[in-house]
């Protein structure tokens, strides 16, 4: 049976009479009659009581046009979002993001995503680059939002958007910036850094941010999570240098100092792997769009 046969047998019975039916799809009534008892041989029951002046539904035929409706339907809504999953604008997409890009990026992201394509759902993974790297590989997730990582061979990346580091500190810390350079004056504080293993290529920028003004910091906890490292130093623990975004919308014991004169900037990446760029290209070219727009305070 063809998906015609089913459309033509709706309209059969809907209005319970083949010559009206034949002139709505523009049939002949034989070749409808005839196509419509194919289809009763084929399932191996009578759909119409033919015995009367007008047709009506058999027992078997009423049950066969509500499952039929049905069938149609749901064909109708999978072809639609097969087509919306082409296009980038429906599917599920799985996502890791450090934690400073949830205080930049993510929230207008998602935001847009929701209202813009109900269609596509985000699952979203909070960790380290070295996990969301790992996951990726392991295709677990299909892209990354991470910052001065280009990721290892076989990853590809877009920069999404540079900002300036931030010194942060305890407000009771009666250390007060003016330039950059005054950097060199906490070498002998507690510093609360991501560690290495968790992202290389940021934790060596970070670090060669230390050695040009002069000292190693002296780690005393290490997370990759922005908002733990802060409420670290809130509660006095030690200092941190993190993505000037991180602390938006933060309400701790806090200050900060922006450096604003040192070439060395946070670059948020988005990431995925090179050989799943055919299959995923719409959904790149569809978020890039999007993250594109976003402004970034």
């Amino acid at each position: 049976m063809s998906i015609e046969q089913l459309k033509n047998f709706l309209t059969v019975a809907d209005v319970l009479n083949f010559h009206k039916a034949s002139s709505n799809i523009y049939i002949a009534q034989p070749a409808l009659s005839r196509q419509i008892k194919n289809l009763e041989n084929e399932i191996g029951a009578e759909l119409f009581d033919r015995t009367k002046k007008q047709i009506k539904l058999t027992a078997a035929g009423q049950f066969f046009q509500v499952e039929i409706r049905r069938i149609l339907k749901h064909l109708s809504e999978a072809q639609k979002k097969a087509s919306l999953i082409h296009q980038g604008e429906a599917g599920e997409i799985n996502m890791g993001h450090v934690s400073s890009a949830m205080h930049s990026v993510m929230p207008s992201f998602l935001k847009t995503i929701t209202k813009s394509y109900p269609g596509l759902k985000i699952g979203l993974l909070e960790n380290s680059c070295r996990v969301i790297f790992s996951k990726i590989l392991d295709r677990e997730l299909q892209f990354g939002i991470i910052p001065n990582e280009m990721g290892p061979d076989g990853f590809d990346s877009a920069l999404l958007y540079k900002e300036n580091f931030v010194v942060v500190m305890p407000k009771n810390l009666k250390f007060d910036f003016k330039k950059s350079s005054d950097l060199r004056e906490l070498a002998a504080v507690d510093w609360i850094l991501p560690a290495r293993e968790d992202g290389h290529s940021y934790s060596d920028l970070l670090y060669s941010i230390f050695q040009k003004h002069g000292f190693t910091p002296t780690v005393v906890f290490q997370s990759p999570n922005a908002s733990t490292n802060l409420r670290m130093v809130s509660e006095g623990l030690g200092v941190t240098i993190i993505a000037k975004s991180a602390i938006n919308s933060v309400n701790l014991n806090i200050k900060y100092f922006e450096l604003t004169d040192i070439s060395a900037k946070v670059e948020m990446r988005f990431v995925w792997l090179k050989e799943r760029e055919e299959e995923l290209k719409e959904y790149i070219a569809l978020f890039l769009r999007i993250f594109k727009e976003i402004k970034i305070a």
